[in-house]
């Protein structure tokens, strides 16, 4: 059972009144707590949150000595089923510790956050899905990214992109200075994008686990199918993320297929390009070989998933139309011949093969 947040009273609502503004001018913010002997509830409070502490740690330290003897034991499948409820229990019972102190309260709200503790992990766990999630998810599947390109799932990581300032066409109103993060699904400008992003991943997991990212248009005409196939504008194997490691560094990881700058063609609708991260085998904790020989650009998200044993855990998209910068991307970035594409005109049943008006009537 979740606890009851315990509120304490204005004197400990004071220490959180500060505005966004005054976090941003003053960096050292720091809490500072009531002071005690003023009054009496806040008192109270602070001795319940105390007890329960106690309480939970030592609930802990039981839950412990079970998973250290669950660990020795002979593997089997009811044993590895066990191991996970306890760490899944342990998990909680750490942050439901601490959850009520107001100090960590104040922290949260003021962005100071550890993500190295089981409260904050726990804390940004609800507030993505509370927040976050909803958007995504119902981006994704008005926007048909699912089923297109995936079947329905739900999203367990925060992926954001960065393509630097002014890849919006129209900055929203809010938006902090220097923050270059959009909503899933917006629309950003092809002559924004010819960089690759910054990308920056927000789990839960204190564990180091890897992952493939891939980037994904589903909107290519093929013509000769009269249909759409997907292409493959980025492919990296082998990232490592957790709580504590949020951005995504080449460095460390395999860049299979190098980045190629979005670039939808006159004529077409919209591309939904989505970038994917799928957690690699053994429940991230394996990694893949995949050499640029294994695949091409044409290679489908379901054929790379189904292939390296791949299980998408999060997404994101944006969305382009072709634009004058499309033009230049194809002649100096991608060097080709840029195509144009069109619906055929439509045939008038009442003109003949010569273009001259059909008689209405005829002798039959």
């Amino acid at each position: 059972m979740i606890p009851r947040i315990v509120r304490a009273s204005k004197h400990c609502a004071t220490t959180r009144a500060f505005s966004v503004q005054s976090i941003a001018r003053t960096s050292e913010a720091t809490y500072k707590a009531p002071a005690l002997g003023v009054n009496k509830t806040y008192d109270e409070a602070l001795k319940i949150i105390a007890e329960d502490k106690v309480k939970r740690l030592a609930e802990i330290k039981s839950m412990e000595a079970k998973l250290a003897q669950l660990v020795k034991a002979a593997p089997s499948a009811a044993n590895a089923a066990g191991i996970a409820s306890l760490k899944e229990n342990i998990f909680k019972q750490e942050a439901y510790s601490e959850i009520n102190d107001p100090e960590i309260q104040w922290r949260f709200q003021n962005g100071k956050i550890d993500m190295s503790k089981a409260v904050f992990r726990y804390m940004k766990s609800k507030q993505f899905t509370r927040e976050t999630l909803p958007v995504i998810q119902q981006r994704i599947t008005q926007m048909f990214v699912t089923p297109d390109l995936l079947p329905a799932f739900t999203p367990a990581l925060n992926v954001q992109l960065d393509f630097g300032a002014g890849s919006l066409p129209k900055t929203p109103a809010g938006t902090p200075a220097g923050a270059n993060y959009f909503e899933t699904g917006s629309f950003l400008l092809p002559g924004k994008t010819t960089k690759e992003p910054k990308i920056n991943v927000e789990s839960f997991h204190p564990d180091q686990k890897y992952y493939t990212i891939a980037l994904v248009d589903p909107d290519m005409p093929d013509v000769e199918n009269e249909s759409f196939k997907q292409q493959l504008h980025w492919l990296i194997t082998n990232v490592p993320l957790s709580a504590v490691q949020t951005e995504v560094s080449t460095d460390n990881a395999n860049v299979v297929l190098p980045y190629v700058p979005p670039h939808p063609p006159k004529g077409t609708r919209y591309h939904r390009y989505t970038l994917l991260l799928a957690e690699q085998p053994n429940g991230g904790q394996d990694k893949v070989e995949v050499q640029s020989k294994d695949v091409s650009r044409e290679t489908t998200l379901r054929d790379l998933c189904s292939q390296y044993k791949l299980n998408v855990k999060g997404l994101t998209f944006f969305r382009q139309v072709w634009d004058k910068d499309v033009s230049r991307i194809y002649k100096e970035i991608l060097k080709e011949d840029e195509p144009v594409y069109g619906k055929q005109p439509k045939t008038d049943e009442l003109l003949d093969e010569t273009g001259q008006k059909k008689k209405k009537y005829i002798n039959l």
